[in-house]
């Protein structure tokens, strides 16, 4: 169910109600159900269109709201429904309240795909705006990888689909036993999986979709039967300002992905909008943060706030820090401005043909500061 604004308010209100009528007790796993109608089913076991549920519940808040006045204490959800099908609607002649672990369990049911066990797209969706709100409340970041089976088709029409479904199951089975707690993965649709990485930036999204490569790579039951998958991921807000912007990008990112070999992750970029570009073409020196010994030296003219990219023939890890020298390739500037040094971070690697690697870097520094330096050396 896609709610609005309005309603997903009114939901919050609803689930907040329901949980304070736990005993006291407060379920942080069981944040969403499936509709309006579900939840009052659960309850009175009343069938309802989507429409007619939502009123019922506006009613049954206020209702709710006139108790606790009423009695000078709270109200818990139970209570609230029965008197509103009681005494208000008459629908209810002999009413048998559920009991609270039943409700919780059929709940929780409903957030959760029931052949892989991991939450479904309706989960996503809530778990989505929560992080979404938080970070844009506290100027945080968080990111999604979308991970999508390769050759999905080919498996389920070679070995059939109970096999199909097997892989879909060992594959979510191994992404929770590779993710780390805080994460969340989520049943996309068919053969693609959405992980929601809170306080992760770009690096951090890109080197979880690696590790779980890894895990896969080391599986037998993966490479016995040639499965890999191919992954996209994007960051908030570095690459996106909304989610479904977000989503949108992170998704473009995966068919870059498949479009250029499978096997493999890749990053959406950062919005252009929110970097600003240095013009001219630089020399940058290339030296390793711990000996300042120097490893490359490279010409480039695609240089902003943000990072920046390069190839090399020379193999670097991805997450190595690395100091920056930048020299003007203007040779009416030569000698008459200082280099520029920075710190960086390697954060992604694609392996091109001819044993030539394509790497993005990152910078370690401020937007202000990275300009403010700019702007001296130009």
């Amino acid at each position: 169910m896609s709610l609005s604004q309005h309603q997903a308010e009114l939901f919050g209100r609803v689930l907040s109600l329901i949980n304070e009528g736990s005993n006291g007790e407060k379920d942080s796993e069981c944040t969403c159900s499936a509709s309006f109608s579900t939840l009052l089913e659960n309850f009175v076991h009343l069938d309802f269109t989507e429409e007619e549920a939502e009123h019922h519940w506006k009613n049954i808040l206020v209702c709710a709201a006139e108790l606790e006045k009423k009695l000078s204490k709270p109200v818990n959800a139970h209570l609230a429904v029965v008197d509103y099908f009681t005494s208000k609607e008459h629908r209810l002649n002999s009413p048998m309240l559920i009991e609270v672990h039943v409700f919780k369990q059929t709940e929780k049911l409903a957030m959760v795909d029931s052949l892989t066990n991991v939450f479904n797209r309706r989960y996503m969706d809530i778990v989505l705006k929560k992080e979404f709100n938080r970070c844009e409340r506290y100027n945080k970041s968080f990111s999604l990888c979308i991970l999508d089976l390769d050759n999905f088709k080919q498996i389920n029409d070679s070995k059939g689909h109970q096999f199909g479904d097997l892989v879909l199951v060992e594959l979510s089975t191994l992404i929770k036993n590779t993710i780390r707690e805080e994460d969340v993965i989520c049943r996309y649709g068919g053969e693609e999986f959405i992980i929601i990485l809170p306080e992760t930036d770009t690096a951090g999204a890109f080197y979880l979709a690696e590790r779980v490569r890894k895990a896969v790579d080391l599986t037998p039951f993966f490479t016995d039967n040639n499965i890999s998958f191919s992954a996209g991921t994007a960051s908030y807000p570095a690459c996106a300002q909304d989610i479904t912007s977000l989503i949108r990008v992170a998704d473009k990112a995966l068919y870059e992905a498949k479009f250029t070999g499978k096997g493999k992750t890749c990053e959406a970029p950062p919005e252009r909008r929110r970097f600003w570009r240095f013009p001219k073409e630089w020399e940058v020196d290339i030296l390793s943060k711990d000996s300042n010994e120097l490893l490359s030296t490279i010409k480039t003219k695609n240089i902003s706030v943000g990072g920046f990219q390069f190839e090399s023939k020379l193999s670097y890890n991805i997450d190595t820090r690395i100091n920056l020298v930048f020299k003007s390739m203007d040779k009416a500037l030569q000698g008459a401005k200082k280099d520029i040094t920075v710190e960086g971070t390697i954060t992604w690697v694609n392996h091109q043909i001819n044993e030539v690697y394509s790497y993005g870097i990152c910078f370690s520094d401020t937007p202000e500061a990275l300009e403010k330096a700019f702007n001296s050396g130009m």
